[in-house]
């Protein structure tokens, strides 16, 4: 396991800086707009008429008090999505190391879900919204306490100053009583979150078992349990606004008043100096307004989505490659000298592969030239999907040496192999969107000429033309909207415009119509000879378009020896001709 890992991105701290900092312009210019105001008043009040550069100094704080709030809001939400982002591929990156260990937990998309939303959106919030707030909200009672010290009265000064310590125990007290009432009402929000979208996903199947009536009943029973915990939270934000707006706001207020009523009675500061402090010490509440408003809602949940993503983060295996497979696993011997051209070549020697422990594939080899065509068959479980990620670069190897187009598996920089070669697999995934926005996912730069000739060339053109809005006709969640035959050669397009010269096909044919099927087998028998082609298949046409047929067997790869005499898994009647 690696060390503690940081869970914000590196620039996380200069933004939540420099939003702090805009923040505390903010602070200084409603300062000097106080200030200000108390030295019109007072001088009103005092019968003299206050010098002309107050007016000025109580419109240009003014002006850039509401720019900088407005700025610091802009900016705060900015970073924050920019975070969020951030983390978005970090927790997808963790998850496909620990992916590489072993098969997920129970839970894992359950966790996976919660973290990559909700904890996601709420760490996100809380160092770029949350914490520059409180730390300008915190630094704002100093700067009103130099104001008052210098400028205005020494005595209230130091007497203020020396009180401002309880606005941070004050905080603490209210994080350490209502910990635990925020960590059930997070955890209640996960399970529903959970549970919703399992139903959601899984529609079909409630109705075909009659089950609609229990997950209904379930998830009313989890909303209700959801419900009473968030208003025992909310029951524990009103406390806290009733007592810092209401008792120590007003306990506050009335001491820095008290104070500065009694030395202007003593005549030890002007009438105009007591009314500056007065208006001042509205300023020394800012923090307490910060936990009022937001303390709850994204400070605790904040601090507590953190600390799950920390320890998500730290539990993931350091490298693609686990410390211990690796301290287990001899370092390979490399050849001094690979010729393995960058044209789409594969070549593989004795490679082992395996998940944690449990080794599928070992002493594999394998020659593929550039323009080749190798179909891979072998029984369910043979290993022969992790064949095909060993060679989009999605797996690494335990030992051995892989050379797909040049590139080595071992020294490559990391996503340097998924991105010269394309994947198909056996259920494709369509996402939210129109035709182009998916195809547009392989190639940001296509045109729309270009999207729609790899549809042409994937048989499936002539389908999208008769759809209402062509191109740009809606998939649907998931592809939904879509058959799966159609799906599929949307996904095969995809590849197509990718331009990439590597293709990866996983079981392309078998979750499709007999029609479907035959346009897909069709295109594949078109792609010209400058790409590679790999597929894993049962199909015996398909097997008949490969150069070479590749058996895995017993975590072995060896040639198979006849090609008709494969048992075919499609039932349906078709012409072999």
């Amino acid at each position: 396991m690696s060390g503690s890992v940081s869970v914000m991105s590196p620039q996380s701290g200069s933004r939540a800086r420099r939003v702090a900092a805009v923040h505390i312009v903010e602070v200084v210019a409603t300062c000097l707009f106080l200030v200000a105001v108390g030295q019109i008043i007072g001088g009103r009040f005092e019968d003299f008429a206050p010098a002309p550069g107050w007016y000025w100094a109580m419109g240009i704080g003014g002006v850039v008090a509401a720019v900088a709030a407005g700025a610091a809001v802009s900016m705060s939400g900015r970073h924050a999505r920019a975070e969020e982002a951030a983390l978005h591929a970090k927790v997808l990156d963790v998850l496909y190391r620990r992916s590489l260990t072993g098969p997920p937990a129970a839970d894992e998309g359950e966790r996976v879900i919660t973290l990559a939303t909700d904890n996601v959106e709420r760490v996100s919030e809380y160092r770029q919204v949350f914490l520059p707030d409180i730390l300008a909200a915190l630094a704002t009672p100093v700067l009103v306490c130099l104001v008052i010290l210098v400028g205005l009265d020494l005595f209230t000064g130091l007497v203020v100053l020396l009180a401002c310590p309880l606005i941070p125990t004050l905080i603490g007290g209210f994080v350490k009583l209502f910990r635990k009432r925020s960590s059930d009402s997070r955890r209640e929000r996960a399970r529903l979150t959970a549970r919703y979208l399992d139903a959601l996903s899984n529609l079909v199947l409630i109705r075909m078992l009659g089950a609609g009536q229990r997950v209904e009943d379930d998830l009313r029973r989890r909303g209700e349990t959801n419900r009473g915990t968030i208003m025992k939270l909310l029951a524990g934000n009103q406390i806290v606004i009733v007592v810092v707006d209401g008792l120590f706001s007003l306990l506050f207020i009335a001491m820095a008043a008290g104070l500065a009523t009694t030395r202007w009675q003593g005549g030890d500061i002007s009438a105009t100096s007591a009314i500056t402090i007065v208006l001042l010490s509205v300023l020394l509440l800012e923090p307490l307004h910060q936990v009022a408003a937001s303390f709850f809602y994204i400070g605790m949940g904040g601090i507590a989505s953190q600390k799950a993503l920390r320890k998500w983060f730290d539990a993931a295996p350091s490298a693609l490659m686990t410390s211990d497979s690796a301290s287990s696993t001899p370092t390979p011997q490399r050849s001094a000298h690979v010729p393995v051209p960058e044209d789409g070549t594969i070549w593989l020697r004795n490679v082992s592969v395996g998940y944690g422990e449990t080794e599928v594939l070992h002493g594999v080899s394998l020659d593929i030239t550039h323009g080749g065509r190798t179909a891979i068959i072998g029984r369910s479980g043979a290993g022969k999907s992790t064949l095909l990620s060993v060679l989009s670069g999605t797996l690494p190897p335990k030992s051995g040496e892989v050379y797909v187009s040049g590139l080595d598996a071992l020294t490559a920089a990391p996503g340097a192999i998924r991105s010269i070669s394309a994947s198909v697999n056996q259920r494709t995934w369509l996402f939210a969107g129109t035709v182009a926005d998916n195809l547009a996912i392989a190639n940001p730069n296509a045109t729309r000429e270009q999207m729609w000739d790899a549809l042409r060339r994937a048989g499936v053109a002539d389908e999208v033309e008769a759809m209402p809005k062509g191109l740009d006709s809606d998939v649907g969640e998931q592809g939904r909207l879509m058959s799966g035959g159609q799906a599929q050669r949307i996904s095969l397009a995809r590849a197509f415009l990718s331009g990439r010269n590597i293709l990866l096909l996983d079981e392309p044919t078998s979750h499709v119509d007999v029609d479907s099927e035959r346009r897909i087998i069709d295109a594949i028998s078109q792609i010209s000879d400058n790409t590679t082609v790999v597929m894993v298949t049962h199909r015996r046409r398909l097997l008949r378009l490969a150069h070479d047929v590749q058996r895995v067997s017993a975590g072995t790869l060896l040639p198979a020896d006849d090609v008709d005499s494969i048992e075919d898994d499609r039932t349906e009647t078709e012409d072999w001709a």
